[in-house]
């Protein structure tokens, strides 16, 4: 069982992993080893080092790369800068404060560019999307939300965020343990951040048990020929199922047949995989000063470097 990480090792975790499935090496610590010492033998014109800087392993548990390396690894893989810029880790380092006001996340969601005034189950369907660790900002930031206008969403999100986290932690990059990422969902969630949440897994043991039963779940449906691979398609379709109990326990129970086959059920799934594809989840900036919709004594955070303007 892994130790609790901090969310700067959770996002330097993300970062290495991420990397690891960009470069096409597996996540543990000789390969990393060996393929960083080679990149970065062919980055600098040098031979391969004798011994072997071991520190590339420490990456993949928590440490972040020092700045000249990162920045070059960065030049060689862009993603990695959308991984490290990702709205997640300071928010979750705000939710994990117990005095943080987080209605300012809030107020600065925006879909589409549109932001988030009054409930709307649509809407929110749509935030949702395809569930990834990546879109998990925008459903925390409006869940944690103090402000009245939020109540019906907060009803709404509290129904579905355990299924959502589940099926995000189906799909995090290279090896990274899924418990890492509950355990400090867990804290804002004993710190009363998110309310009472649907079949909230209370403890570790709990969430290992659900998330095994979603993966037996995909499996039982990518055997009965319902889910082939397990594309963006399918990623969605296997949500949407968890959200119609009915449907998913016919198919469970049953393979493709003249009365219902696969292209009727991806015929249906159509128009939800070109909403979801069409869909941008964002983040509105806020210069030092704009921030009149956050009680900064709370906390006495900083505002964060992601939302303030580039000079």
């Amino acid at each position: 069982m892994s130790d609790n990480k901090t969310v700067g090792q959770l996002r330097a975790m993300f970062f290495a992993h991420t990397l690891a499935e960009l470069a096409g090496f597996a996540p543990t610590g000789p390969a990393i080893t060996r393929w960083g010492n080679a990149w970065w033998a062919r980055r600098t014109g040098r031979a391969l080092p004798d011994p072997l800087n071991h520190k590339w392993a420490d990456y993949l548990t928590g440490r972040l790369p020092r700045s000249d390396v990162r920045a070059a690894l960065i030049e060689d893989f862009p993603i990695l800068q959308t991984v490290l810029d990702d709205p997640l880790w300071p928010l979750l380092q705000r939710l994990l404060h117990p005095l943080e006001d987080t209605g300012c996340w809030a107020m600065q969601l925006r879909l589409n560019g549109r932001v988030f005034y009054y409930f709307s189950a649509g809407r929110l369907v749509r935030l949702c999307g395809v569930p990834n660790w990546r879109r998990l900002a925008g459903l925390l930031a409006l869940l944690g939300s103090e402000r009245t206008e939020d109540y019906w969403s907060h009803v709404w999100l509290r129904r579905v965020l355990t299924d959502y986290v589940l099926c995000a932690c189906l799909d995090l990059p290279g090896r990274i343990d899924p418990l890492d990422l509950y355990v400090l969902l867990e804290e804002a969630y004993r710190l009363g951040k998110f309310g009472r949440v649907s079949d909230w897994p209370n403890t570790r043991a709990s969430f290992q048990y659900q998330l095994s039963r979603f993966q037996r779940l995909r499996r039982r449906l990518q055997a009965r020929g319902w889910l082939q691979g397990w594309g963006f398609s399918e990623r969605l379709l296997f949500w949407r199922l968890l959200g119609n109990r009915n449907a998913l326990a016919r198919l469970l129970t049953s393979a493709p047949a003249v009365s219902l086959t696969r292209g009727d059920l991806v015929s249906q799934a159509r128009h939800w995989v070109r909403q979801a594809q069409r869909d941008h989840v964002s983040f509105a900036e806020a210069a030092p000063g704009a921030w009149r919709w956050c009680d900064s004594s709370r906390g006495h955070t900083q505002p964060f470097a992601w939302v303030i303007p580039r000079s």
